[in-house]
């Protein structure tokens, strides 16, 4: 007897880098979590456009393919982060510890960042073009270690004060570092980013996607969408007043 033929063995998906600046702070953290709980089935894909129907034959990869790491000028561990947005009631009580491996996993990836904002001199007097240097290496060292097919780099990192003068603020550094390593970027926030003067030229012509200033989110995201409807209904807005709910520590980041 001849032996059944034996099926060619699947070849895994390719896996992507999500590259966090800010990787430890409240967006990121949550981002991470939320990511694994949806691809473990431990929560559901609520507000994920992506996941509809809509986009299922777009060709992105799906969440489980996904590998997070980043950039952060703090130490303290994701998992610990996550247990004080759980505690804060920002995540579900017990979610980080369900994902816990998940959490680790990314926190090995988390490199040093920098300047802190307002030093100019790149903290131990490294110029900005070094600084982006030592950024971009770590983003390609991150998809070469990983195996990846690629990087996408997002900046959720809080925001900054506008610059004061011509200098690169830290999230302009690392959009030239995300452009000089070849990864697409994103700015979630309303930080410089790509946006600065000096970067023009380089985004103008970079050879990869860059998008985005503020990924409202809260009240920015009412505003944008109601703004425009009293527009068209040409109704006068006499006033406008909100209440923003910050979590997380965002309140004492933007209060500095």
């Amino acid at each position: 007897m001849s032996a059944e033929p034996s099926l060619p063995t699947p070849s895994p998906a390719p896996r992507f880098g999500v590259w966090l600046i800010g990787a430890r702070g409240s967006v990121a953290t949550t981002a991470i979590t939320g990511c694994a709980a949806v691809a473990a089935g431990l929560q559901p894909p609520t507000g994920m456009v992506t996941e509809t129907p809509d986009f299922t034959s777009c060709g992105l990869p799906p969440l489980s393919s996904l590998v997070f790491g980043g950039h952060d000028t703090v130490d303290c561990p994701l998992p610990k982060r996550a247990e004080h947005l759980a505690a804060g009631g920002v995540l579900p009580h017990g979610l980080p510890s369900a994902v816990h491996a998940e959490l680790v996993a990314a926190d090995r990836e988390i490199r040093p960042g920098g300047p802190p904002t307002g030093d100019t001199d790149g903290g131990s007097g490294r110029h900005d073009d070094e600084l982006i240097d030592v950024f971009a290496a770590d983003m390609r060292d991150f998809v070469r270690r990983q195996g990846l097919a690629g990087a996408v780099v997002v900046n959720v990192a809080s925001t900054e004060p506008a610059p004061a003068d011509g200098s690169l603020p830290p999230s302009s550094l690392y959009a030239a570092a995300a452009l000089r390593a070849g990864c697409p970027y994103v700015n979630f926030t309303p930080s410089a980013g790509l946006h600065h003067p000096a970067l023009a030229e380089q985004a103008a012509t970079a050879s990869v996607p860059h998008a985005g200033r503020d990924g409202k989110t809260g009240q920015t995201l009412l505003r944008s969408v109601l703004g425009p409807m009293f527009l068209q209904r040409a109704l006068a807005v006499r006033a406008w007043s909100g209440t923003n709910l910050l979590g997380g520590g965002d309140g004492a980041a933007l209060a500095d």
